[in-house]
């Protein structure tokens, strides 16, 4: 194991510096980071092939390794990544961009975005998967490059085209609302260079709407309760924006300008990224424009679904010395006119301010690294149902209810603090931390009542969680080929309404008073939340490697699941629900187990991971009534589900120019106790509250269904097969895919919630890359998506009970892109 140093005297400033970042950590607001890893141990999980992997290579960045703030310490820049791993299948990429070497160190190009990678971004990248604790088969790793490639909107597009994220489904709301679902769960921690996100609106928008996947450095993706630093939850999601760039060379100032046009519904993309700095210190400012109006489905149905959106980022960092830096990172993202076809609410307009602070030092003299992050979020939501798509979409809506509007105020704020001891030459680390969250939410639904003239709210009251805790890691490698992970956290949680009484003494449709809808009086909730996991890694030899995961933990209920008051929120399939939450819900628990196993050779590369999860207490739906199309749902827990499946890959020929790959996964969830330990039965009357039945299961309310049944919203079977042809492995210029996309019919789903079941189906698509010059400075894509024009809906696209009304995907659509840097 890595030993920390004596102390030593630090300069005034240094100490200084350290308190006040101590001191804002315990009061104040952002997060992430943490410690080192064993680096040479990550390069012993991959083996470097010269696949089609984006690179820029630099004169001026040969020593940039050694010199950036960001790397644990120095590492040899012959160490040339890793354009691939035996652990996941290899990446649709851009050819690598270079420059010749007879270009002098003053104009050569650096670090251009997100989804262009230095040789040192891409070691950065590696260091910090692996100091995630994803190096292994237990997490997925998306490059932000594969974003130029695949034309991905927001986070949530790419991770639904990457062949990488295997354990991701994704609900596409519009084109730049994008809801990912790890293995069929939804997401339960998101950190973002650092910071927690959280969604305004749950059914609108999400988390990774909020960034363009052009400004990503790289997405980790860990699907299952095997990390301690994220706060509480099953899954989790750690994406990082691109950085403030360092010159080598001296002060310098670069650019890079990116376009695409995508034909079915016109969509147009325009991005500029400009960046400057020197040696110690960096600027990078990058502003991206959307806009895109109306779809056709294959049978050449419109679908509401235009958007405008517009995203600015920047980073500044700047190097301290003696191995000390800073990182300041801001976001502003604004959006307005988006339809969201099968959804009662339009997104009049959404504002996102996103702000964070990195502090790093690797001679702190108590252990190897100090980390501390600081962050703040605020998004601003305003919503309406006027227009004449939502009346044909949901015509019961105007019999009584005209007109709806929507807004919505949430916060997200915390920090982060961790020392690690153990530097990247060790095997062996330690991590100890502590770290915040906060987050504030506000939801108001106001419909005019058509017959007594007045406003009605169902909001989500102002509200509130506080979640402080502390957690550790802990790696150690037991033998030559064997190495031990594991770590843990404990949190304490706290819930409450922070409304206006008087708001609160008449809510909901009938107007009723808040504590009879969600029948208690008691709002505020203590939490007491632990995790534990433990995972095994085996590299039998350079070809073949397997992990066995084994992990325990423990969340809180959202703020939705607690304190909904009848709101529209769109979590079904079928659409046009209101939920109402329950302020007394348990905590979730879930023990979970992966079992995964990677092979690596000339002719083949294969991969696979199985799961199984026993969740108690977990959250889901009780359908307590129907009218007029609608579905009335109330959060409860149910005592047992559980979830299991498995995800794999397999590639023919990797190292040859013509490549065969397929990829595959599947979920199984199942409620064990669907008829509950009791019946809940809404508000019969004004005054009157909403109660549970101990004498009555839950369904016997009169909406039938079985002891158990499968869980709602769960993704059918998916397979991906194709093709890929480039010109050369090593270096390509050009690259061309076809590939196949297969979803399987899915019969299992919540007959008592009203799901439907839904055929298969499958699309095709082409796509390519090319580099026209010798420079390699700019880019070309192209492709065709759904070349065959198939009329297809995915399984959680909406649909209504009746049949009449369904949301299909696109039809054929063409595409063009062009990046260009200097």
């Amino acid at each position: 194991m890595g030993h920390g140093r004596q102390f030593s005297n630090r300069t005034g400033a240094r100490a200084a510096l350290q308190v006040f970042f101590a001191i804002a950590a315990v009061f104040s607001t952002d997060c992430i980071g943490l410690g080192d890893d064993a680096f040479q141990s990550l390069l012993k999980q991959y083996e470097a092939q010269p696949l089609d992997f984006e690179l820029l290579e630099s004169p001026s960045l040969g020593d940039q390794a050694q010199s950036s703030p960001y790397e644990e310490e120095p590492i040899d820049s012959s160490n040339e990544v890793l354009q691939t791993s035996m652990l996941q299948p290899t990446p649709f990429l851009a050819p690598r961009v270079s420059l010749s070497p007879n270009v002098e160190a003053t104009q050569a190009s650096a670090i251009l975005a997100a989804s262009i990678f230095t040789s040192s971004d891409v070691q950065r990248s590696l260091l910090r998967q692996a100091r995630l604790g994803s190096g292994g088969l237990g997490g997925d790793f998306v490059q932000g490059s594969e974003g130029n490639s695949n034309v991905s909107t927001d986070v949530g597009s790419l991770l639904g085209k990457s062949s990488r994220a295997m354990a991701v489904s994704v609900q596409k709301r519009n084109p730049v609302i994008n809801d990912p679902r790890v293995r069929s769960s939804r997401i339960g921690s998101l950190a973002a260079s650092g910071s927690h996100w959280v969604p305004a609106r749950v059914d609108l928008d999400t988390v990774l709407s909020k960034f363009d996947s052009r400004q990503l450095s790289d997405i980790i993706i860990i699907p299952g309760p095997y990390s301690s630093r994220y706060g509480p939850g099953f899954q989790f999601v750690d994406f990082e924006l691109a950085r403030s760039p360092r010159y080598q060379g001296g002060f310098a100032t670069h650019g890079r300008s990116s376009v695409d046009f995508k034909s079915n519904g016109g969509q147009v993309f325009g991005q500029q990224t400009v960046l400057t700095g020197s040696d110690d210190w960096g600027f990078r400012g990058t502003y991206a424009q959307r806009g895109g109006s109306d779809y056709n489905s294959g049978d050449g149905d419109q679908i509401p679904a235009s958007y405008n959106s517009r995203e600015f980022s920047g980073a500044y960092g700047a190097d301290l010395g003696d191995e000390r830096s800073i990182e300041f990172s801001l976001l502003r993202l604004d959006q307005n006119d988006i339809e969201l076809p099968g959804y009662v609410f339009d997104i009049e307009s959404l504002e996102t301010e996103g702000y964070g602070v990195e502090y790093i030092d690797n001679q702190s003299g108590i252990g190897d690294r100090f980390e501390t992050d600081l962050w703040y979020n605020r998004t601003s939501l305003n919503g309406n149902a006027f227009s004449p798509s939502k009346v044909q979409q949901f015509p019961g809506l105007t019999a009584s209810i005209v007109p709806m509007t929507t807004d919505v105020d949430s916060l997200s704020t915390g920090y982060r603090q961790s020392l690690t001891w153990g530097k990247a030459s060790d095997r062996s680390r330690f991590v100890a931390g502590h770290d915040l969250r906060f987050v504030k939410q506000e939801l108001n639904e106001i419909a005019e009542d058509g017959f007594s003239l007045t406003s009605l709210n169902s909001p989500i009251p102002n509200s509130f969680s506080a979640n402080p805790g502390f957690f550790t890691e802990y790696r150690e490698p037991i033998s030559e080929s064997v190495t031990f992970t594991s770590g843990g956290r404990i949190d304490y949680a706290q819930t409450d309404i922070v409304d206006d009484p008087l708001k609160l003494s008449q809510v909901g449709n009938p107007p009723n008073s808040y504590a009879d809808i969600v029948g208690s009086e008691q709002f505020q909730r203590d939490f007491l939340l632990g995790s534990l996991y433990g995972t095994f890694e085996n590299q039998w030899n350079d070809q073949l490697i397997g992990t066995l995961n084994l992990g325990y933990a423990e969340r809180l209920p959202t703020l939705t699941d607690l304190y909904a008051a009848q709101p529209f929120v769109l979590l079904l399939q079928n659409g046009l629900n209101d939920i109402t939450g329950d302020p007394t819900l348990s905590k979730e628990k879930l023990i979970q187990c992966d079992l995964g196993i990677a092979y690596q050779g000339d002719q083949v590369r294969a991969g696979g991971r199985a799961f199984h999860a026993w969740a108690f207490d977990y959250i889901t739906f009780e359908n307590t009534g129907t009218s007029f199309g609608q579905v009335d749902l109330r959060t409860v827990n149910t005592d047992l589900a559980t979830l299991a499946g498995a995800e794999s890959y397999l590639e023919f020929f990797p190292n040859d120019p013509l490549t065969a790959f397929t990829t595959i996964r599947y979920v199984d969830g199942r409620d064990r106790t669907r008829d509950g330990d009791y019946a809940t039965f809404s508000s019969p009357g004004v005054g009157i509250g909403s109660f549970k039945d101990f004498s009555l299961d839950r369904g016997a309310n009169g909406i039938g269904g079985a002891d158990a049944e499968p869980l709602p919203g769960i993704a059918p079977w998916e397979a991906r097969v194709g093709a890929r042809l480039r010109n050369s492995v090593q270096d390509p210029r050009w690259n061309l895919e076809i590939a196949a996309r297969i979803n399987g019919q899915q019969n299992r789903v919540a007959t008592s919630l009203l799901e439907s079941a839904t055929p298969g189906f499958t699309v095709y698509d082409l796509r390519g890359t090319y580099l026209p010059f010798q420079k390699r400075n700019v880019t070309l894509v192209g492709g065709v998506e759904n070349f065959t024009d198939k009329q297809y809906r995915e399984h959680l696209d909406f649909r209504s009970r009746n049949g009449v009304t369904s949301v299909f995907q696109p039809g054929v659509n063409f595409y063009v892109g062009a990046d260009v840097s200097y």
